[in-house]
């Protein structure tokens, strides 16, 4: 709608705008500039390639037959305001250039700004202090809440350090005009970080008399640096955890791996990754220098009861980290970490730190337990339910390498049953099903969680005791063998023969690392009770040489097969 103008009724014409001063173009009601003034060429310009703020403005006259005021910007940066009237049957539209001003303005406002960024960051007070440390001038009259007559005559060190943790860099003690930047004090009640800008007083003789500087303080940009490093620290540790959880192909190198990074980012002794199972906790991957046994469990109850996910330990008069890590609020695990913190105690930024990584670490043991279940599935003797020999070698033979890094050793227990054979042939093989089953079930009840049991041949079985000498794998031992006339029962024929022997074999931190070469010698230790009449146990000989004449000349008989589905008569069982 286009608002006639009064004017019309006096056939008033408007005026040329050529000779104006004034910059002014005057559009009719089809977008033509029917007239402009000398200097409107910028305007004119503006009009022609269909700048937005000028049409719209134009438009809006026309439809309302009211005057508009608007600034425009152009796309270099020049500002205009204009003044838009309708007139007879055309808008007159007025600019005036406001660049020049317009950039005085902002500069003002900057040079405002940096007024006050240089009058914060002017120091807080002026001071001089005498030979003894005491104060004898304090400017201005309140110094961070203390009023400035209460100063004097105080021992600074005093004022600044309350607790008498005064740093060895004290500048009230200065010999040499200084600057010392981001000084931990506490002074009215509050802890700060200050910079003190200082020169020692000299008499006539150039003997130090006193101390004069002033005093800034800088916490919030001390602060901001803090949280800066510690922000970019964190990336850092969750960007090499998380190429830890891509390259990393089973479940103990991942724990290894990220344990091995929090001790070099920790300064830390030991790091302990412990996975919870079904069966209790697992001390999965244990990276660093320090030799400590810990009680799991107790440390799992204190985090469970808590509220918090990081706790503080002491054990033994030093501090240990422990962080609960969860999955939908069920704990999987946890992580504690060590080190001397009577000479080197944990900082809370270290705290915090171990805190904001929770999420990423909680990852690495979810991929670790994934491939543990996916190790499960194909790992597996599919009677029995225990790890097959690839899958029980390959486990053995990590900690093997563990074990060579911490000094400890375990031992590797190889069982055969006795007369078996006769099951088979007096019960049938349903029966001799039933019995292998049993074995392995009382052996998977018998270990801890940290030990594996599997079924390497038809009636052989290997236990890896885990952190054990010779004496806890012999209770062991004992044990199944006295459990063996429950099987006997159990098969319905207590007269049967059936029992069993067991071989032990000590590995040895650092030289033992193939599991074919440890079950080779528990190996040969069995064949020396099977001589000997059966039903008992035999430790290896301790010389590689002994363990060569110990060797049974059909030693090579024994199966090293995969899969075991049931038994046989011949080699004790099918072959896997």
């Amino acid at each position: 709608m286009v608002h006639s103008n009064p004017l019309k009724r006096f056939n008033r014409k408007e005026p040329s705008l050529q000779g104006a001063v004034l910059c002014a173009i005057s559009v009719d009601s089809t977008g033509v500039i029917i007239d402009q003034s000398d200097s409107a060429g910028p305007l004119a310009n503006l009009w022609q390639v269909g700048h937005k703020t000028l049409k719209d403005i134009v438009g809006q006259v026309f439809d309302t037959g009211l005057p508009i005021e608007s600034r425009l910007t152009t796309d270099d940066k020049s500002t205009y305001w204009l003044v838009a009237t309708l007139q007879v049957d055309r808008v007159l539209v007025v600019a005036r250039d406001t660049t020049l001003s317009d950039t005085v303005t902002q500069a003002l406002m900057d040079s405002r700004s940096l007024l006050k960024d240089l009058l914060d960051a002017a120091v807080d007070f002026s001071f001089e202090v005498d030979a003894q440390q005491k104060f004898i001038f304090v400017f201005p009259k309140e110094v961070y809440g203390i009023q400035a007559g209460k100063l004097a005559g105080r021992d600074a060190n005093k004022v600044f350090w309350p607790t008498g943790n005064v740093p060895a860099r004290n500048p009230f003690t200065t010999t040499v005009e200084k600057t010392f930047d981001s000084v931990a004090v506490e002074v009215g009640n509050e802890k700060r970080d200050v910079v003190f800008s200082v020169r020692p007083r000299r008499d006539s003789s150039g003997k130090i008399t006193g101390v004069c500087g002033t005093c800034r303080d800088v916490t919030a940009r001390v602060e901001k640096e803090r949280k800066t490093k510690r922000d970019n620290l964190r990336l850092a540790v969750q960007q090499r955890v998380t190429q830890i959880l891509n390259a990393s192909d089973n479940a103990q190198e991942l724990l290894e791996n990220a344990s091995r990074e929090l001790v070099d980012v920790l300064r830390a002794d030991q790091v302990w990754a412990v996975v919870r199972r079904n069966d209790g906790l697992v001390p999965a991957a244990v990276h660093g220098g320090a030799k400590q046994t810990l009680d799991l469990e107790g440390i799992w109850q204190t985090l469970a009861s808590s509220d918090r996910k990081l706790r503080g330990i002491e054990i033994e008069g030093q501090i240990y980290l422990a962080i609960r890590l969860e999955r939908q609020g069920v704990g999987i695990g946890m992580l504690i970490i060590g080190r001397n913190t009577p000479d080197s105690p944990w900082s809370e930024q270290e705290k915090q730190l171990l805190d904001q990584i929770a999420d990423i670490l909680t990852a690495a043991f979810m991929k670790a337990e994934l491939i543990d279940k996916l190790s499960h599935l194909s790992g597996r003797d599919e009677l029995t339910g225990l790890l097959n020999r690839r899958a029980l070698r390959e486990l053995v033979e990590r900690r093997l390498l563990h074990q060579r890094r911490t000094g400890t050793a375990g031992c590797i227990a190889f069982i055969d049953l006795d007369h078996f054979k006769e099951v088979n042939d007096t019960l049938g093989h349903k029966a001799g099903d039933e019995a292998i089953k049993m074995v392995a079930d009382f052996l998977q009840q018998a270990i801890r969680p940290i030990d594996y049991a599997g079924r390497v041949g038809g009636d052989e079985f290997v236990l890896w005791i885990d952190d054990a000498n010779e004496d806890t794998a012999a209770e062991k031992a004992h044990r199944l063998l006295d459990y063996m006339p429950e099987i006997r029962r159990a098969l319905g024929n207590e007269k049967l023969s059936l029992s069993a022997s067991v071989g032990i074999c000590r590995s040895v931190a650092g030289v033992d690392l193939d599991f074919t070469v440890l079950t080779d010698r528990a190996d040969a230790a069995l064949y020396k009770v099977k001589k000997s009449g059966k039903n008992d146990i035999a430790f290896a000989d301790k010389t590689r040489a002994e363990d060569n004449a110990a060797q049974p000349q059909d030693a090579g008989k024994k199966a090293s097969k995969e899969g075991t589905t049931g038994n046989d008569d011949i080699g004790g069982g099918d072959a896997e």
